[in-house]
Protein backbone atom coordinates (compact mmCIF):
# COMPACT_ATOMS: atom_id res chain seq x y z
CA UNK A 1 0.00 0.00 0.00
CA UNK A 2 1.53 3.30 -1.07
CA UNK A 3 0.15 6.80 -0.79
CA UNK A 4 1.29 10.10 -2.26
CA UNK A 5 1.25 13.39 -0.39
CA UNK A 6 -2.01 15.37 -0.43
CA UNK A 7 -2.22 17.85 -3.26
CA UNK A 8 -3.63 20.58 -1.01
CA UNK A 9 -0.51 20.92 1.17
CA UNK A 10 1.39 23.48 -0.84
CA UNK A 11 -1.72 25.11 -2.28
CA UNK A 12 -2.98 25.91 1.19
CA UNK A 13 0.21 27.76 2.11
CA UNK A 14 -1.01 30.81 0.22
CA UNK A 15 2.17 31.27 -1.84
CA UNK A 16 2.46 31.34 -5.62
CA UNK A 17 5.26 30.82 -8.07
CA UNK A 18 4.96 34.35 -9.37
CA UNK A 19 6.15 35.83 -6.05
CA UNK A 20 9.85 35.49 -6.72
CA UNK A 21 9.77 31.73 -7.20
CA UNK A 22 10.85 29.76 -10.25
CA UNK A 23 8.34 29.41 -13.04
CA UNK A 24 6.33 26.20 -13.07
CA UNK A 25 7.05 24.27 -16.30
CA UNK A 26 4.01 23.23 -18.27
CA UNK A 27 4.57 19.80 -19.78
CA UNK A 28 1.66 19.62 -22.22
CA UNK A 29 -0.94 22.03 -23.58
CA UNK A 30 -4.15 21.20 -25.44
CA UNK A 31 -6.54 23.54 -27.23
CA UNK A 32 -10.17 22.97 -27.99
CA UNK A 33 -11.66 23.73 -31.39
CA UNK A 34 -15.42 23.10 -31.55
CA UNK A 35 -15.74 19.73 -29.76
CA UNK A 36 -12.26 18.45 -30.58
CA UNK A 37 -9.07 18.86 -28.60
CA UNK A 38 -5.59 18.83 -30.10
CA UNK A 39 -2.17 19.10 -28.52
CA UNK A 40 -0.04 22.16 -29.16
CA UNK A 41 3.65 21.75 -29.83
CA UNK A 42 5.50 22.74 -26.67
CA UNK A 43 8.61 24.88 -26.60
CA UNK A 44 11.74 24.09 -24.60
CA UNK A 45 11.04 23.00 -21.00
CA UNK A 46 12.66 26.14 -19.64
CA UNK A 47 10.08 28.30 -21.42
CA UNK A 48 7.45 27.21 -18.88
CA UNK A 49 4.44 28.59 -20.79
CA UNK A 50 3.34 28.69 -24.38
CA UNK A 51 2.19 31.78 -26.23
CA UNK A 52 -0.85 33.60 -24.87
CA UNK A 53 -4.06 32.13 -26.33
CA UNK A 54 -6.61 34.14 -28.21
CA UNK A 55 -9.66 35.64 -26.49
CA UNK A 56 -11.96 32.73 -27.45
CA UNK A 57 -9.45 29.90 -27.06
CA UNK A 58 -10.07 27.12 -24.54
CA UNK A 59 -6.91 25.51 -23.24
CA UNK A 60 -5.86 22.68 -20.99
CA UNK A 61 -2.42 22.79 -19.39
CA UNK A 62 -0.76 19.80 -17.70
CA UNK A 63 1.90 20.40 -15.04
CA UNK A 64 4.09 17.96 -13.17
CA UNK A 65 2.73 17.94 -9.62
CA UNK A 66 -0.65 18.63 -7.98
CA UNK A 67 1.15 21.03 -5.63
CA UNK A 68 2.03 23.21 -8.63
CA UNK A 69 -1.47 23.57 -10.08
CA UNK A 70 -2.34 26.87 -8.37
CA UNK A 71 1.13 28.28 -9.03
CA UNK A 72 0.76 27.50 -12.72
CA UNK A 73 -2.71 29.06 -12.69
CA UNK A 74 -1.17 32.22 -11.22
CA UNK A 75 1.34 32.30 -14.07
CA UNK A 76 -1.53 32.06 -16.53
CA UNK A 77 -3.31 34.98 -14.85
CA UNK A 78 -6.18 32.88 -13.52
CA UNK A 79 -8.02 33.98 -10.34
CA UNK A 80 -6.70 31.82 -7.51
CA UNK A 81 -6.76 34.22 -4.53
CA UNK A 82 -10.15 33.15 -3.18
CA UNK A 83 -9.38 29.47 -3.66
CA UNK A 84 -6.11 29.87 -1.74
CA UNK A 85 -7.95 31.66 1.06
CA UNK A 86 -10.52 28.84 1.28
CA UNK A 87 -7.80 26.20 1.32
CA UNK A 88 -6.02 28.03 4.12
CA UNK A 89 -9.23 27.94 6.18
CA UNK A 90 -9.67 24.25 5.41
CA UNK A 91 -6.12 23.48 6.46
CA UNK A 92 -6.63 25.31 9.74
CA UNK A 93 -9.74 23.26 10.52
CA UNK A 94 -9.87 20.14 12.61
CA UNK A 95 -10.81 17.83 9.73
CA UNK A 96 -8.30 17.66 6.91
CA UNK A 97 -8.94 15.47 3.89
CA UNK A 98 -7.18 15.17 0.56
CA UNK A 99 -10.34 15.31 -1.52
CA UNK A 100 -11.77 18.76 -1.97
CA UNK A 101 -14.01 20.87 -4.18
CA UNK A 102 -13.58 24.63 -3.79
CA UNK A 103 -15.88 26.79 -5.92
CA UNK A 104 -15.76 30.56 -6.39
CA UNK A 105 -19.14 31.79 -7.66
CA UNK A 106 -19.01 29.56 -10.74
CA UNK A 107 -16.08 31.60 -12.07
CA UNK A 108 -13.41 29.19 -10.88
CA UNK A 109 -13.33 25.77 -9.28
CA UNK A 110 -10.51 23.80 -7.68
CA UNK A 111 -10.89 20.02 -7.46
CA UNK A 112 -8.66 17.43 -5.83
CA UNK A 113 -9.78 13.79 -6.02
CA UNK A 114 -7.93 10.59 -5.10
CA UNK A 115 -6.83 7.95 -7.60
CA UNK A 116 -6.08 4.27 -7.13
CA UNK A 117 -4.08 1.70 -9.08
CA UNK A 118 -3.33 -1.97 -8.50
CA UNK A 119 -0.25 -4.13 -9.07
CA UNK A 120 1.04 -7.29 -7.39
CA UNK A 121 -1.87 -7.35 -4.91
CA UNK A 122 -1.01 -3.83 -3.75
CA UNK A 123 -3.23 -0.76 -4.07
CA UNK A 124 -1.36 2.48 -4.70
CA UNK A 125 -3.23 5.73 -4.16
CA UNK A 126 -2.50 9.13 -5.57
CA UNK A 127 -4.44 12.24 -6.53
CA UNK A 128 -5.37 14.43 -9.45
CA UNK A 129 -5.85 18.19 -9.06
CA UNK A 130 -7.69 20.55 -11.42
CA UNK A 131 -8.10 24.32 -11.40
CA UNK A 132 -10.78 25.38 -13.86
CA UNK A 133 -12.21 28.55 -15.30
CA UNK A 134 -14.63 28.63 -18.23
CA UNK A 135 -11.76 29.11 -20.70
CA UNK A 136 -8.77 27.41 -19.08
CA UNK A 137 -7.98 24.36 -16.98
CA UNK A 138 -4.74 23.36 -15.27
CA UNK A 139 -4.29 19.75 -14.13
CA UNK A 140 -1.63 17.57 -12.53
CA UNK A 141 -1.53 13.98 -11.33
CA UNK A 142 0.44 12.12 -8.67
CA UNK A 143 0.45 8.35 -8.51
CA UNK A 144 0.51 5.37 -10.86
CA UNK A 145 -3.04 5.44 -12.24
CA UNK A 146 -2.15 7.47 -15.38
CA UNK A 147 -5.53 9.15 -15.50
CA UNK A 148 -4.13 12.07 -17.50
CA UNK A 149 -3.01 9.83 -20.36
CA UNK A 150 -6.42 8.20 -20.57
CA UNK A 151 -8.13 11.61 -20.50
CA UNK A 152 -5.92 12.74 -23.39
CA UNK A 153 -6.88 9.66 -25.39
CA UNK A 154 -10.56 10.23 -24.67
CA UNK A 155 -10.60 13.94 -25.52
CA UNK A 156 -8.59 13.64 -28.72
CA UNK A 157 -10.58 10.77 -30.21
CA UNK A 158 -13.15 11.28 -32.96
CA UNK A 159 -16.20 11.18 -30.68
CA UNK A 160 -15.26 13.17 -27.65
CA UNK A 161 -17.24 14.37 -24.67
CA UNK A 162 -19.30 17.46 -25.27
CA UNK A 163 -19.89 20.27 -22.84
CA UNK A 164 -19.25 23.93 -22.32
CA UNK A 165 -15.72 25.27 -22.08
CA UNK A 166 -13.38 23.16 -19.99
CA UNK A 167 -16.05 20.82 -18.60
CA UNK A 168 -15.07 17.88 -20.85
CA UNK A 169 -11.69 17.71 -19.11
CA UNK A 170 -13.33 17.39 -15.70
CA UNK A 171 -15.93 14.92 -16.99
CA UNK A 172 -13.31 12.76 -18.70
CA UNK A 173 -11.09 12.81 -15.59
CA UNK A 174 -13.93 11.59 -13.37
CA UNK A 175 -14.96 8.91 -15.87
CA UNK A 176 -11.42 7.58 -16.25
CA UNK A 177 -10.81 7.77 -12.51
CA UNK A 178 -13.84 5.61 -11.81
CA UNK A 179 -12.88 3.29 -14.66
CA UNK A 180 -9.53 2.82 -12.92
CA UNK A 181 -11.31 2.19 -9.61
CA UNK A 182 -13.45 -0.47 -11.34
CA UNK A 183 -10.30 -2.18 -12.64
CA UNK A 184 -8.85 -2.14 -9.12
CA UNK A 185 -12.04 -3.73 -7.78
CA UNK A 186 -11.97 -6.45 -10.45
CA UNK A 187 -8.31 -7.23 -9.76
CA UNK A 188 -8.96 -7.44 -6.03
CA UNK A 189 -11.93 -9.70 -6.70
CA UNK A 190 -9.73 -12.05 -8.76
CA UNK A 191 -7.15 -12.10 -5.95
CA UNK A 192 -9.83 -12.92 -3.39
CA UNK A 193 -11.20 -15.72 -5.59
CA UNK A 194 -7.71 -17.16 -5.99
CA UNK A 195 -7.11 -17.00 -2.25
CA UNK A 196 -10.39 -18.78 -1.57
CA UNK A 197 -9.07 -21.94 -3.27
CA UNK A 198 -6.22 -22.21 -0.73
CA UNK A 199 -8.16 -21.73 2.48
CA UNK A 200 -8.80 -25.45 3.01
CA UNK A 201 -5.36 -26.60 1.94
CA UNK A 202 -3.38 -27.81 4.97
CA UNK A 203 -0.03 -27.22 3.26
CA UNK A 204 -0.65 -23.49 2.68
CA UNK A 205 -0.93 -20.74 5.30
CA UNK A 206 -3.11 -18.01 3.73
CA UNK A 207 -3.40 -15.76 6.80
CA UNK A 208 -0.72 -13.23 5.81
CA UNK A 209 -2.02 -12.89 2.27
CA UNK A 210 -5.59 -12.72 3.57
CA UNK A 211 -4.74 -9.88 5.93
CA UNK A 212 -2.83 -8.03 3.20
CA UNK A 213 -5.82 -8.22 0.86
CA UNK A 214 -8.17 -6.91 3.55
CA UNK A 215 -5.78 -4.00 4.11
CA UNK A 216 -5.60 -3.20 0.39
CA UNK A 217 -9.39 -3.35 0.05
CA UNK A 218 -9.70 -0.90 2.93
CA UNK A 219 -7.21 1.38 1.18
CA UNK A 220 -9.18 1.22 -2.06
CA UNK A 221 -12.41 2.04 -0.23
CA UNK A 222 -10.80 4.99 1.52
CA UNK A 223 -9.67 6.30 -1.87
CA UNK A 224 -13.11 5.83 -3.39
CA UNK A 225 -15.26 7.15 -0.54
CA UNK A 226 -14.43 10.86 -1.04
CA UNK A 227 -15.67 10.63 -4.62
CA UNK A 228 -19.21 9.86 -3.50
CA UNK A 229 -19.02 12.91 -1.24
CA UNK A 230 -17.44 15.35 -3.68
CA UNK A 231 -19.13 14.37 -6.96
CA UNK A 232 -22.54 15.93 -6.11
CA UNK A 233 -20.83 19.31 -5.55
CA UNK A 234 -19.74 19.33 -9.20
CA UNK A 235 -23.26 19.08 -10.59
CA UNK A 236 -25.63 21.71 -11.88
CA UNK A 237 -28.40 22.98 -9.66
CA UNK A 238 -31.69 21.79 -11.12
CA UNK A 239 -33.51 24.81 -9.69
CA UNK A 240 -31.14 27.37 -11.24
CA UNK A 241 -32.42 29.22 -14.30
CA UNK A 242 -29.05 30.68 -15.39
CA UNK A 243 -26.26 28.98 -17.30
CA UNK A 244 -23.73 27.31 -15.01
CA UNK A 245 -20.50 27.03 -17.00
CA UNK A 246 -18.52 25.06 -14.41
CA UNK A 247 -21.10 22.47 -13.39
CA UNK A 248 -21.55 19.05 -14.93
CA UNK A 249 -24.89 17.67 -16.06
CA UNK A 250 -26.83 15.93 -13.35
CA UNK A 251 -27.36 12.81 -15.46
CA UNK A 252 -23.63 12.32 -15.84
CA UNK A 253 -23.05 12.82 -12.13
CA UNK A 254 -25.81 10.35 -11.30
CA UNK A 255 -24.08 7.74 -13.47
CA UNK A 256 -20.72 8.48 -11.86
CA UNK A 257 -22.20 8.28 -8.37
CA UNK A 258 -23.92 4.99 -9.21
CA UNK A 259 -20.61 3.59 -10.50
CA UNK A 260 -18.76 4.69 -7.36
CA UNK A 261 -21.41 3.12 -5.13
CA UNK A 262 -21.37 -0.10 -7.15
CA UNK A 263 -17.59 -0.39 -6.87
CA UNK A 264 -17.81 0.27 -3.14
CA UNK A 265 -20.49 -2.42 -2.71
CA UNK A 266 -18.33 -4.94 -4.55
CA UNK A 267 -15.31 -4.04 -2.44
CA UNK A 268 -17.43 -4.47 0.67
CA UNK A 269 -18.54 -7.90 -0.59
CA UNK A 270 -14.91 -8.90 -1.18
CA UNK A 271 -14.02 -7.74 2.31
CA UNK A 272 -16.91 -9.74 3.76
CA UNK A 273 -15.78 -12.86 1.91
CA UNK A 274 -12.27 -12.40 3.29
CA UNK A 275 -13.73 -12.09 6.79
CA UNK A 276 -15.62 -15.36 6.27
CA UNK A 277 -12.44 -17.05 5.02
CA UNK A 278 -10.58 -15.74 8.05
CA UNK A 279 -13.24 -17.18 10.37
CA UNK A 280 -13.10 -20.55 8.59
CA UNK A 281 -9.33 -20.65 8.77
CA UNK A 282 -9.28 -19.77 12.45
CA UNK A 283 -11.92 -22.44 13.07
CA UNK A 284 -9.73 -24.96 11.27
CA UNK A 285 -6.77 -23.98 13.44
CA UNK A 286 -8.91 -24.27 16.57
CA UNK A 287 -10.20 -27.72 15.58
CA UNK A 288 -6.68 -28.88 14.76
CA UNK A 289 -5.42 -27.65 18.11
CA UNK A 290 -8.25 -29.46 19.88
CA UNK A 291 -7.40 -32.66 18.02
CA UNK A 292 -3.76 -32.36 19.06
CA UNK A 293 -4.81 -31.74 22.66
CA UNK A 294 -7.12 -34.79 22.60
CA UNK A 295 -4.36 -36.97 21.21
CA UNK A 296 -1.98 -35.73 23.87
CA UNK A 297 -4.55 -36.42 26.60
CA UNK A 298 -5.15 -39.90 25.20
CA UNK A 299 -1.43 -40.63 25.20
CA UNK A 300 -1.12 -39.39 28.78
CA UNK A 301 -3.97 -41.69 29.89
CA UNK A 302 -2.33 -44.69 28.26
CA UNK A 303 1.01 -43.90 29.86
CA UNK A 304 -0.64 -43.47 33.26
CA UNK A 305 -2.57 -46.73 32.91
CA UNK A 306 0.49 -48.76 31.99
CA UNK A 307 2.46 -47.07 34.78
CA UNK A 308 -0.24 -48.11 37.28
CA UNK A 309 -0.23 -51.71 35.99
CA UNK A 310 3.57 -51.88 36.17
CA UNK A 311 3.55 -50.47 39.70
CA UNK A 312 1.79 -53.56 41.18
CA UNK A 313 4.45 -56.22 40.40
CA UNK A 314 7.13 -53.66 41.15
CA UNK A 315 5.63 -53.06 44.59
CA UNK A 316 5.27 -56.78 45.41
CA UNK A 317 8.71 -57.62 44.08
CA UNK A 318 10.16 -54.76 46.08
CA UNK A 319 8.55 -55.92 49.30
CA UNK A 320 9.61 -59.56 48.98
CA UNK A 321 13.03 -58.54 47.76
CA UNK A 322 13.95 -57.06 51.17
CA UNK A 323 15.38 -60.45 52.32
CA UNK A 324 14.59 -60.05 56.00
CA UNK A 325 14.87 -63.20 58.14
CA UNK A 326 11.42 -62.87 59.63
CA UNK A 327 8.86 -62.08 56.92
CA UNK A 328 5.43 -63.67 56.42
CA UNK A 329 5.29 -66.58 54.01
CA UNK A 330 9.05 -66.71 53.46
CA UNK A 331 9.13 -70.25 54.60
CA UNK A 332 5.89 -71.24 52.89
CA UNK A 333 6.21 -73.75 50.11
CA UNK A 334 3.60 -72.06 47.88
CA UNK A 335 4.67 -68.49 48.65
CA UNK A 336 6.50 -67.89 45.37
CA UNK A 337 3.75 -69.09 42.97
CA UNK A 338 1.11 -67.31 45.06
CA UNK A 339 3.07 -64.05 44.80
CA UNK A 340 3.41 -64.43 41.03
CA UNK A 341 -0.28 -65.28 40.68
CA UNK A 342 -1.23 -62.27 42.77
CA UNK A 343 0.84 -60.02 40.51
CA UNK A 344 -0.76 -61.41 37.36
CA UNK A 345 -4.28 -61.23 38.82
CA UNK A 346 -3.96 -57.60 39.93
CA UNK A 347 -2.32 -56.56 36.64
CA UNK A 348 -5.05 -58.26 34.56
CA UNK A 349 -7.77 -56.71 36.71
CA UNK A 350 -6.24 -53.24 36.30
CA UNK A 351 -5.86 -53.76 32.57
CA UNK A 352 -9.55 -54.68 32.20
CA UNK A 353 -10.60 -51.74 34.36
CA UNK A 354 -8.56 -49.29 32.26
CA UNK A 355 -9.95 -50.80 29.05
CA UNK A 356 -13.51 -50.29 30.27
CA UNK A 357 -12.67 -46.70 31.21
CA UNK A 358 -11.25 -46.03 27.74
CA UNK A 359 -7.70 -45.42 28.89
CA UNK A 360 -6.31 -48.36 26.95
Amino acid sequence: MTTDRPATDRAADGHSAVDGQDAVPIHRTFERNSDRWHELSPGPPSDGLLETPGPNAIRWHVVGSPREVLDAADQLGLPTAEVRARLTQIRAGAARVTSRVVRVNDHAVYVVVPTASYADEQVSTGSIALFMTPGCVVTAEAGDDHVTERVVDRLTEARTLVGRGTLPVLAAALIELLAGASEVELALGDAVADLETTVFRPDVDPLERLYNLKREISEARRALLPLTIEIPDLGADASASTVQPLRLERRLLDRLTATAERVDRHLDAHDGLLSDMLSVRLSQISVRQNEITLRQNEDMRKISAWAAIAAVPTLLAGVYGMNFDHMPELGWEFGYPVALGLMVTVCVSLHRAFRRAGWL
